[in-house]
């Protein structure tokens, strides 16, 4: 759809440019999941995308997926790396070694996927609050290696008593036209700093919030990092969290992420620290990184 017509659809009114979102796939030897991935971005309703696709030295199909993927897609922007350098390493790379123009950036992992309408419901509520949050986050569905829904939606907010959110406003936000007519969400102050975001895909961030993250970041960034680790509590830090309440992505459960050590909707257990108790190294070198940002 158009620009207009996305406005009608979304509820949004105006007339200046949408802003434009960019979609980075980061992957590493995940060809069994790749392309359903890639074709999750593609498939966006939203009329201004920017799509990037990483690969971290894969050793299996990959590239060749990727390179015949390109072919079909040529908006879709590819960056290839002879050696994997980690998640948070490659997102590091992107946003410093080539030009990102999105003015929202999405991180999408290759073993999860995108429903249509993830980034409309993001970019909607961060135009129709205007509020200045840095960072978005969308409900999950979990899924496992086949595809097959294996864990629903509860927000662990819900289960907790209202002492210990304070400041956080549920809230229903009317759209400008009839249809869709309100978007419910959750408002979380950036006085708040334990966890409460989805898994990585689930989240959109403003991309000069990152990039100014990634510029006080110095290597090394070990391999096993993770992106939102770091990145989801630095971009709450000013404007605060926008959580929409429903899902509009798919985690996928398997052997190779942290549902291995970890129970089902471990993301959502209520009071879950940034942090998790055996990743102390990249919460010493996150808030090393993030006093040298202070200080700059």
């Amino acid at each position: 759809m158009n620009e207009a017509e996305w406005r009608q659809t979304y509820g949004v009114s105006g007339s200046e440019n949408l802003p434009l979102v960019t979609i980075i796939a980061i992957n590493w030897n995940y060809a069994t999941y790749l392309l359903t991935a890639l074709r999750s971005a593609v498939a966006q309703d939203y009329p201004r995308l920017e799509i990037i696709v990483l690969d971290n030295g894969s050793q299996d199909d990959s590239p060749s997926l990727i390179k015949a993927f390109v072919e079909q897609h040529p908006q879709v922007r590819f960056i290839q790396l002879m050696r994997n350098i980690g998640q948070f390493g490659a997102a590091h790379h992107i946003l410093t070694q080539h030009r990102v123009a999105g003015d929202f950036a999405s991180f999408l992992d290759t073993d999860d996927f995108l429903f249509p309408h993830f980034i409309s419901h993001h970019i909607r509520a961060h135009l129709l609050l205007n509020n200045g949050a840095d960072v978005s986050t969308g409900d999950t569905l979990q899924i496992d290696q086949n595809g097959t829904i294996v864990a629903g939606n509860m927000p662990h907010w819900w289960k907790e008593p209202a002492a210990d959110r304070p400041g956080w406003v549920e809230t229903r936000v009317s759209t400008h036209h009839d249809t869709p007519r309100q978007l419910s969400l959750t408002l979380i102050p950036p006085s708040q700093r334990r966890w409460f975001w989805h898994p990585g895909t689930s989240i959109v961030y403003r991309r000069q919030k990152i990039e100014r993250l990634m510029q006080a970041i110095r290597d090394p960034i070990e391999v096993k990092f993770a992106l939102d680790a770091s990145a989801a509590p630095f971009c709450h830090t000013e404007g605060g969290s926008i959580m929409l309440n429903e899902p509009l992505s798919g985690y996928r459960i398997h052997g190779r992420n942290s549902s291995v050590t970890a129970p089902q909707l471990q993301h959502l257990d209520s009071g879950r620290a940034s942090f998790v108790k055996g990743n102390k190294r990249q919460e010493r070198w996150f808030r090393k990184n993030f006093r040298k940002q202070r200080t700059a």
